[in-house]
């Protein structure tokens, strides 16, 4: 009896694991760090606060933060059609497995494998959908938090750290949303093979860290 995950889908499945959650590990832990582009755009939104606070037109402001609950809510609409297109195809695996059983570098030819693979990406954009709609309420809370009013300097300093943390932990988990979607393309390779997996999950661990600590934006923004 064909056995559904062998050893090498099973490592290849650990690998794609270890991948994405050592990475938002790491990041949690380092992400206070000024050596990185979550800590520099901190120091950033700490310093459109201190700007923003002490406006009395804050149209700009509120266009800002328009686009960026724009670009979220996209994102997370992205998501429930990528779910909606994935679901169906759950009920077709009898039919794909007959119609790729001649195509020899595939793997999981099974129908049960197919599924899992399948229910995998299913999770992986229920992930991106909660953490997209969650980035967008908290940039909602940023919105009224802005627009509130400060009564006394020692209110307009605790407010200025406020309103850039909030802003700061949205962005923070719409980047988790995006490397989500990162690693739900990663997970297509499975489809075509373990090794192939193992390969694409190691290099987009190192091309995320690459954009988070060493790339030319970071340099840009930095200096």
């Amino acid at each position: 009896m064909e056995h559904i995950v062998n050893n090498i889908d099973l490592i290849a499945f650990l690998t794609f694991i270890f991948s994405w959650v050592g990475y938002s590990g790491y990041l949690k832990i380092f992400r206070k760090n000024k050596d990185n582009l979550y800590g520099i755009m901190l120091d950033y939104r700490l310093k459109w606060m201190k700007d923003c606070l002490k406006r009395e037109d804050k149209s700009v402001d509120a266009v800002t933060l328009g686009n960026l609950m724009r670009s979220v809510s996209f994102f997370a609409s992205t998501s429930i059609l990528i779910i909606a297109g994935l679901i169906p195809l759950l009920t077709y695996g009898d039919k794909i497995i007959n119609f790729v059983s001649d195509i020899t570098f595939l793997s999981g030819k099974s129908e049960v494998a197919y599924e899992l693979k399948i229910l995998l990406l299913i999770i992986i954009f229920i992930y991106s959908f909660f953490k997209y709609t969650w980035a967008l309420r908290q940039y909602n809370y940023a919105s009224i938090l802005i627009f509130s009013p400060t009564d006394s300097h020692e209110d307009y300093n605790n407010a200025v750290i406020r309103n850039a943390k909030i802003l700061a932990n949205a962005a923070r988990h719409f980047s988790m949303g995006i490397r989500s979607y990162y690693f739900g393309t990663v997970a297509l390779s499975w489809f075509l093979s373990p090794y192939l997996l193992i390969c694409s999950s190691i290099l987009v661990f190192l091309i995320n860290y690459r954009r988070e600590y060493l790339s030319k934006a970071l340099d840009i923004i930095s200096n």
